[in-house]
């Protein structure tokens, strides 16, 4: 079933094997970013519904193994190998082999803690790059979608943050840590009044590394630990919402 946006642009996304809550998604977004939407339920659909290497941008809506098959099979095609693959895959389910794999197979992949705003971003990046005839190099790096975020925290001591995520956070600090550390950050200032329990978002410190700051001496990567799903909610909703800090 193909589905085509009243005012079609330039280039073409075609979601394999999308479901109706991913279909009504993208129509609604498709328009802001120029580009006619179509769906395919079969990898023989894939070339047809694409039209040309230089047209259109695959997503794949899971990483599952007919997924990827789907993929290599349009990129075997002669002339489609610098075709732009996305797969879209919960945060949950990204774990260091999926992100071997899909780097093998140049396949970009987008968190579903990753705001729609910025997912139609890369999509129009990948197609302005494939367009220009150039091939977009792929390193899947991390599970979930981190956004730029400059902003006070209150860890008990003065901090910053650099970004976040549903994962985890970045934040430059004097306050000496270790791998391994615990701590909490109260972000009430991002997500609005809490239950009093929530307040703290729970940490493991995972990297240690020198800020190169003039104000703050250490950079720190840490993931969240033991969250409610009400925080991860919350958190989430606030990700689709927030800009992200840019420097001057």
């Amino acid at each position: 079933m193909a589905l085509v946006t009243t005012n079609p642009g330039p280039g073409r996304v075609v979601f394999f094997k999308p479901t109706p809550e991913q279909h009504a998604a993208a129509l609604r977004k498709a328009d802001r970013y120029s580009f006619q939407v179509e769906a395919a339920s079969a990898p023989g659909q894939l070339a047809k519904r694409l039209g040309a290497p230089r047209e259109g941008v695959l997503v794949l809506c899971s990483f599952s193994a007919q997924a990827r098959v789907a993929a290599k099979s349009v990129r075997a095609k002669k002339g489609w190998e610098r075709l732009s693959v996305f797969a879209i895959v919960p945060d949950d389910q990204i774990n260091p082999r999926m992100l071997k794999e899909a780097n093998a197979l140049q396949i970009e992949l987008m968190p579903t803690s990753m705001p729609e705003g910025r997912r139609w971003q890369l999509l129009r990046a990948a197609h302005d790059t494939t367009r220009a005839g150039r091939q977009k190099h792929v390193c899947n790096l991390r599970a979930s979608f981190r956004l730029p975020l400059k902003a006070k925290a209150k860890l008990i001591f003065d901090a910053e943050t650099i970004d976040i995520s549903l994962g985890g956070l970045a934040f430059m600090t004097n306050q000496v840590y270790h791998l391994g550390d615990w701590g909490s950050v109260d972000i009430r200032s991002l997500l609005g009044d809490m239950e009093e329990e929530e307040r703290g978002f729970r940490f493991e410190v995972v990297s240690v590394k020198p800020a190169r700051h003039e104000s703050y001496r250490y950079l720190i990567g840490a993931k969240f630990s033991q969250l409610s799903k009400n925080a991860l909610k919350r958190l989430g909703n606030a990700l689709e919402v927030i800009e992200p800090t840019t420097d001057d």
